[in-house]
């Protein structure tokens, strides 16, 4: 796997499931105890695999980023159904 950029999609049961990014297709599951750092749904992270251990690092700027860009959208389709043709 080396090291790539992944959304952590949900957790189910003791696992967390990530997608690449940016096509979000591929998944990563992972165990919760091989994770040592707090991440939450919808967070962008970086994850280094060296074969024994997974590395994981929250990107706050990119998840923050992604978030503000899914708010706008969210607010320009709210602003679009007050405003009827």
């Amino acid at each position: 796997m080396n090291s790539n950029k992944y959304t952590l999609d949900r957790f189910e049961g003791d696992y967390a499931i990530f997608l690449k990014r940016p096509e979000e297709v591929e998944q990563v599951i992972i165990h919760k105890s091989e994770i040592h750092v707090q991440v939450k749904e919808g967070d962008i992270v970086q994850i280094n695999d060296d074969g024994e251990d997974y590395d994981i690092q929250v990107l706050s700027e990119d998840t923050s980023k992604k978030s503000n860009m899914i708010q706008n959208l969210l607010n320009e389709l709210k602003n679009s159904n007050n405003n009827p043709l």
